[in-house]
């Protein structure tokens, strides 16, 4: 897959002007003026935007710990969530909140847009500054009974000059655009959890952002995979593997590898798992043999949901990955233990 110029807007005439993978980020993602079409009829602006999910999801790997935090709206229901992993002591931490659709902002770009989450004792915010190459994360969560407080500011350091994020735009099932920019880049910060501060620096921390604007079918499926860590030659190195409900996915995917920012494509994934035991060891790998991974679980985040027409069965395993991949050049990139999530989720809103 060829990068191509960046439209100056994603949507226009209530279609998206062109699908693939592109040079910079959208100035303008107006995607919510897409009309969807169910069964060959193009449906109104209020069905089409109520289709539409959005969310923003950062996950920190760094030497001591995993953290992740995400904000989404799914227009019927606004949802977030934030955990924290000691990595060596292998504990874990989570954090939910479901809240009216109106508690979630979700940013409408990444050059200079906001994030927001505030309920119960919960809050989160995201600045996106890609104009001044940042990002800035802030969690603030109170104690409860059974779980700590958790603080954390974190600012991950987007330099477009540096780094090739992956900004594409593909094809679901039913015609439906997909929208995400993904990207592993440096990241530095702390965050405290029941009195114990973690800090961390640029060298070391690696952020993996993912934002996500979507218009799933009423029921979806996906697999995805992302880990990270730095090479015998201090180089970042970053993976981004997904399988689900794409069309024209030989030539349509978000299977990327980035090497200190730089990125190239692999080809379309296969994930190979039992699906009813999701923390026995999974493999993964790509068309062509760019990438081959085994993923050995050591625990997992997972939800289920079944209420009536909505219905969410969420698995996400972390644990280290080992294997390879090829970069840019020919050159292959050992993967060893390198940490990182996967997820197994079968939904239907």
């Amino acid at each position: 897959m060829e990068l191509k110029d960046t439209p100056r807007k994603m949507v226009e005439n209530q279609s998206v002007v062109e699908f693939g993978a592109f040079k910079s980020p959208f100035r303008d993602v107006n995607i919510s003026d897409a009309r969807i079409a169910v069964a060959g009829r193009r449906m109104p602006g209020f069905y089409s935007r109520f289709r539409l999910k959005e969310w923003q999801h950062i996950g920190v790997i760094a030497d001591e710990f995993y953290f992740g935090f995400a904000i989404v709206n799914a227009k019927f229901l606004a949802n977030s969530f934030c955990y924290f992993l000691d990595r060596s002591a292998g504990t874990m931490v989570e954090y939910d909140r479901l809240a009216p659709p109106w508690v979630a902002k979700v940013a409408r770009n990444i050059w200079d847009g906001e994030c927001g989450f505030s309920f119960s004792g919960y809050d989160i915010t995201i600045e996106n500054r890609l104009n001044y190459s940042l990002h800035r994360g802030r969690v603030e969560i109170a104690e409860s009974k059974s779980k700590p407080a958790l603080k954390a500011e974190i600012e991950v350091i987007e330099d477009l000059d540096r780094v090739q994020p992956l900004e594409y735009i593909g094809l679901l099932r039913g015609e439906r655009p997909a929208y995400t920019h993904k990207v592993a880049c440096p990241a530095r910060g702390e965050v405290t959890v029941g009195g114990k501060t973690y800090s961390f620096a640029e060298d070391r921390g690696i952020a993996l952002i993912d934002v996500q604007k979507t218009f799933f079918p009423y029921t979806s499926f996906w697999n995805w995979a992302t880990c990270g860590g730095h090479d015998d030659k201090g180089r970042m190195v970053a993976l981004n593997l997904s399988k689900g409900i794409n069309l024209r996915e030989e030539e349509l995917n978000d299977n990327a590898l980035w090497v200190d920012g730089d990125l190239r494509f692999l080809g379309t994934a296969t994930f190979m798992l039992n699906e009813n035991a999701v923390l026995e060891p999974w493999h993964i790998e790509t068309a062509g043999g760019a990438c081959s991974l085994d993923f050995t679980p050591a625990g997992e985040r997972w939800g289920k949901v079944n209420v009536g027409v909505v219905m969410s069965d969420f698995h996400q395993p972390y644990g280290t990955f080992r294997g390879f991949a090829v970069g840019s050049g020919g050159e292959k990139h050992e993967i060893a233990d390198y940490f990182g999530v996967v997820e197994h989720h079968l939904a239907r809103y």
